[in-house]
């Protein structure tokens, strides 16, 4: 009777969710659960930790995403990836499917210190062609990501050659700065065609 006493005194004395926060993440996703779309969702803690009420530590699941363990505390969702899901509200962000895609993706979020963006537009855009519906979005993609040439630099030597190479690679970031939104709203889309999409299972039953 003890053990039991104490747990009921723990989870009694367990910070609840302030009512304003609590409200404001069920109506984030209409007051249903952020993975199927279930009815009357508890608001659970993505880091485990039941005093961090931060919104962005908050998310509603139902009973069954709940207990399928869709976050796993024990290493805790990507912040920049949490935040497309919370973008996009497409639940198959969370899966582990969409990890090898989210990954090719991540060089958009550190185009400041990166130099070589062609390698990496090219290995996101080969791995997109691999998917269904592949084909058109590659061909998008490539379209939006395509690199400004700069033939000047063939001729030009020394600090003339390195000053202008520094200006093209920031022409090249602002290229993927200005279409990287754009990009992440195309490689959410492309989920919904994959066989393995929770949001193409939700929507069609």
């Amino acid at each position: 009777m003890a053990p039991n006493r104490g747990r009921i005194n723990m989870a009694s004395r367990r910070p609840g969710i302030p009512r304003p926060v609590r409200d404001q993440v069920l109506a984030e996703f209409n007051h249903r659960c952020a993975i199927c779309g279930g009815e009357r969702p508890h608001v659970h803690h993505i880091d485990g930790d039941p005093s961090n009420n931060d919104p962005s530590n908050l998310i509603p699941l139902c009973p069954n995403c709940h207990l399928t363990d869709q976050h796993n505390p024990t290493t805790p969702v990507d912040p920049a990836k949490l935040a497309m899901f919370r973008r996009f509200k497409d639940p198959t962000i969370l899966s582990a499917e969409f990890e090898p895609l989210y990954a090719r993706l991540r060089f958009l979020d550190n185009v400041d210190g990166a130099t070589d963006f062609e390698a990496s537009i090219r290995e996101l855009i080969s791995f997109v062609r691999a998917l269904t519906m592949g084909q058109f979005y590659g061909d998008r993609l490539a379209s939006m990501l395509k690199m400004p040439r700069n033939f000047a630099l063939l001729y030009l030597e020394g600090s003339e050659y390195q000053q202008r190479k520094a200006e093209h690679q920031q022409d090249c970031r602002r290229v993927l700065i200005g279409g990287r939104d754009e990009v992440r709203r195309l490689a959410v889309e492309l989920l919904r065609y994959q066989p393995w999409s929770k949001s193409n299972r939700t929507n069609s039953g």
